[in-house]
């Protein structure tokens, strides 16, 4: 009888362990598991730490030098970032391809947007299909996955950024 009491017990705070380690693991945000998954650099090879952005909203737009609706999108994301600019949005451009493929490809087009680039593939992150924008609320979670190219001109489209 004493060792029965002693296992149940065992077995009960063996229960509540576990319990409050799976907790504490899904306490993270989606931001934050997505950076425990890759690190970024942008353009100058400066790692850039998404959490400190933790009190903005995030845009992630996954693209390609290589992908002809990424490109067709660059004109129009230049001009989302220009209506984002004093907002509480911040919009980054990401990319596997190697760190010399982006900045050629950024130094020929003139762009002037917020590149970085992923230590891993896309495909490591859940994103299959060119280009992909993700949004992350102030808090880090996950709000919307749109697959495919958007017309970041339209102004619809910034309000909905806005107001997320």
């Amino acid at each position: 009888m004493f060792y029965t009491k002693k296992i149940f017990l065992f077995a009960v705070l063996f229960f509540i362990s576990c319990e409050s380690n799976s907790t504490k693991k899904n306490s993270r945000t989606d931001l934050e598991i997505l950076e425990s998954k890759s690190s970024f650099v942008n353009l100058s090879k400066q790692e850039v730490d998404l959490k400190l952005f933790s009190n903005k909203k995030i845009i992630l737009n996954y693209w390609a030098t290589w992908c002809g609706p990424c490109i067709k999108e660059m004109p129009d994301l230049m001009n989302a970032e220009k209506k984002l600019k004093d907002s509480d949005v911040s919009l980054f451009l990401v990319s596997d391809e190697d760190m010399s493929v982006i900045s050629k490809f950024v130094d020929n087009n003139s762009y002037t947007l917020n590149f970085i680039k992923s230590n891993v593939s896309n495909e490591m992150l859940g994103v299959y299909s060119l280009p992909t924008t993700i949004l992350f609320d102030k808090k880090g979670k996950k709000i919307e996955t749109i697959v495919g190219v958007l017309d970041f001109s339209d102004d619809n489209l910034i309000n909905k950024f806005l107001e997320y």
